[in-house]
């Protein structure tokens, strides 16, 4: 059949073109829009800008937004940051969130690997499913503080010793791209495993059990890291339950004849 071609159901055979999204510019009122509760007065700027300063996580998913602008007014008590599942290409404007610990930017066009040494208190870097290449990847451009980091995706990964630089050089992390790091990985590489790791090399369903007291962790860092840990897992889960409804949308889309989605689930 060709080209708007007429079939014996009566319905026309055309090409389907996708339409690239348009990217959104991230402004105070979008934040606003996104994280205060419904029925904000958006005239009264000292009101939002009072009620945006208390708020510790912003939540900016699936917005189509192209650029990281706009958090010079937030106050120092964000520490959680979503910006997954959007338009963005390039980590920037985030010096003025230096208590910033929660971080993720999977699923994005991101390329370079840059602007993040201004958070020295990040914990948890997602950065999977990005365009990040070995030729712009530089490991120094990687907060020392990180403990979880989801490089998963990015063509970078394919290097032969990844894992094994990415442990070298970070030296406190304990977990990556979604695999935890064992002793055995650390000594791999010439570092000195703490006792905590020597001794239990845990599996990740004891590491994560929600029955676990934090006074059974032998350290802070422990405790912490097990707290990141489940953060991520309800953003994957998120992302995953995103990916599929995507997936439903297009099936349905294919047998009735419309566009499908702009945005289809990537592969890893």
């Amino acid at each position: 059949m060709y080209d708007n071609e007429i079939d014996d159901f009566g319905t026309e055979d055309t090409e389907v073109k996708l339409e690239e999204p348009k990217p959104v510019r991230l402004t105070f009122h979008l934040i606003a829009k996104r994280n205060l509760p419904l029925g904000y007065d958006e005239n009264d700027h000292d009101q939002v800008l009072q009620e945006l300063n208390a708020i510790s996580r912003i939540r900016l998913d699936r917005a189509n937004i192209g650029k990281i602008d706009s958090f010079e007014l937030l106050g120092p008590k964000v520490t959680n940051l979503y910006l997954q599942v959007n338009l963005i290409e390039k980590i920037e404007n985030l010096e003025c969130l230096k208590n910033l610990t929660f971080l993720t930017l999977a699923d994005n066009r991101i390329r370079r690997v840059e602007n993040l040494n201004c958070l020295p208190k990040l914990h948890f870097l997602d950065l999977s499913h990005n365009c990040v290449s070995q030729q712009n990847f530089d490991i120094d451009e990687f907060p020392q503080s990180l403990i979880i980091l989801n490089l998963k995706g990015n063509p970078c990964c394919n290097h032969p010793d990844h894992r094994g630089r990415m442990i070298q050089e970070l030296v406190n992390l304990r977990q990556l791209d979604e695999v935890e790091i064992s002793a055995k990985e650390k000594r791999e590489v010439g570092l000195e495993a703490s006792s905590d790791e020597e001794e239990e090399d845990e599996t990740e369903e004891e590491l994560v059990s929600p029955n676990k007291k934090p006074q059974e962790k032998e350290s802070l860092q422990s405790f912490s890291t097990e707290i990141l840990i489940r953060s991520q897992r309800r953003m994957e889960q998120g992302l995953k339950d995103h990916h599929n409804h995507t997936a439903e949308l297009d099936e349905i889309r294919e047998r009735t004849h419309l566009p499908l989605s702009s945005r289809r689930p990537q592969k890893s």
